[in-house]
């Protein structure tokens, strides 16, 4: 199991690729918003977020998460912080 101080962008990347596999070809990058570029729903957050709680043993908080949404805009670098930081979203 990888711990929150060993999450990387592409460990996140392919997280995110497996709740959404028709993302497996796309380019994602730390600026994307996983909402608004990726097409992320409310259910594939969910899932990443139950993803993210099990490889990293982190406990990301889709509803603090969001609230920050205007400060981060949802992108694929707020949750690598995250992880990384093994704080609650």
């Amino acid at each position: 199991m990888t711990t929150a101080s060993n999450a990387t962008l592409d460990d996140i990347v392919d997280l995110i690729k497996d709740v959404k596999p028709g993302l497996a070809d796309e380019p994602v990058g730390p600026g994307q918003s996983v909402v608004e570029d990726l097409g992320l729903d409310s259910l594939d957050l969910l899932q990443l977020a139950r993803r993210i709680n099990r490889q990293f043993g982190v406990e990301f908080d889709l509803d603090t998460w969001n609230a920050d949404a205007e400060q981060h805009q949802r992108s694929v670098a707020s949750i690598v912080a995250v992880v990384a930081a093994g704080n609650r979203a």
